[in-house]
């Protein structure tokens, strides 16, 4: 499905007065749900937490498009896991410390032909921080960390924090970005024995290729909470909040320019599509090898709905690439 650019506009021009409404979470434009079905139809999401107590005010159109209200507290994922691997693959679980967990979510190539681990930012931390896979150890001062299961340090990242020119959004400053992502040296010092893999685990096998997302097309993905699991693509989202870190006063971090899947419960047995530790997946096409997003959100509880940057967009910031073993 095209979403059309005089639509985009449209709804970016009433967001100001949406997105201050309390329980709005955030705004995006795709496909009509009423009354649990999916329709072929355009229509403006209001992203809300809790839709039994939508805020008054909402309008039933933008644009001449009908609007619906759709349940999704979003926050970003992560949450702890123990598996390891030493054969590191896509989906893997890391740790930047305990209980602040994420996926890998692809071994990638850097602009000089290194390998590094793509995640997120709010997954692996800032520049230097070490991180483990799968389990980060218990720190106790004076003494050092254990470094036996660490694989490199943060190199780079982009995502709401580093954002520094702030864009008035109704009563607030709005911080907002278009990634949520990281890379994560692999340092042969710390890795030993182990090696990183050109996989993603599951037998999801290679990235062949990537592309920008398209609502309306059927997406995979392998968390290392949830496993393989399938959704559709069905909305763009131009503004949601991004709930990691503490802003500076007056201003909200938040992300742009993003996408929300729906799981898809032929490939969900559970009818999850993703929860917490599943941040950092690599999403793909389903039954094809091509990245066309990066998860970084959803409900940590496990829940239907998860929000994704455009891979090629976190290629672009990094200087990275996701298809790179055939190369």
């Amino acid at each position: 499905m095209q979403i059309p650019d005089e639509v985009v506009q449209q709804v970016e021009e009433v967001a100001p007065e949406l997105l201050v409404l309390p329980g709005v979470v955030g705004l995006s434009i795709g496909l009509l749900e009423e009354d649990g079905e999916v329709r072929d139809e355009l229509a403006v999401r209001v992203l809300v937490s809790d839709a039994l107590d939508a805020p008054n005010g909402l309008p039933t159109e933008v644009a001449g498009i009908p609007v619906c209200v759709i349940e999704f507290p979003v926050e970003p994922l992560f949450d702890p896991d123990t598996t390891r691997y030493p054969e590191i693959p896509g989906g893997a679980q890391i740790q930047q410390a305990p209980l602040a967990s994420g996926t890998l979510g692809a071994i990638a190539q850097d602009g000089d032909g290194r390998i590094v681990a793509l995640s997120c930012h709010h997954v692996v931390g800032d520049v230097g921080s070490t991180v483990w896979q799968a389990v980060a150890p218990q720190v106790i001062a004076p003494n050092p960390p254990d470094l036996t299961d660490a694989i490199g340090r943060v190199e780079g990242v982009d995502s709401p924090i580093t954002q520094t020119i702030p864009v008035p959004v109704g009563p607030v400053l709005v911080l907002g970005r278009e990634v949520d992502a990281a890379t994560v040296s692999l340092d042969p010092d710390l890795l030993g024995l182990r090696t990183g893999s050109d996989t993603i685990a599951d037998g999801f096998g290679t990235v062949a290729a990537s592309r920008s997302p398209e609502v309306g097309t059927y997406v995979r993905k392998r968390g290392s909470q949830s496993g393989p699991t399938t959704g559709l693509v069905v909305a763009f989202v131009p503004f949601v909040s991004w709930r990691y870190g503490t802003p500076p006063p007056g201003h909200a971090y938040m992300m742009v320019s993003q996408y929300e899947v729906l799981s898809n419960r032929v490939g969900s047995p559970d009818g999850i599509f993703s929860r917490g530790g599943d941040s950092g997946s690599l999403v793909l096409l389903d039954n094809e090898q091509t990245a066309v997003g990066l998860l970084w959100g959803g409900v940590p509880a496990g829940g239907i709905r998860g929000v994704m940057c455009d891979i090629t967009t976190v290629e672009s910031r990094l200087g990275i690439t996701v298809a790179w073993s055939g190369l």
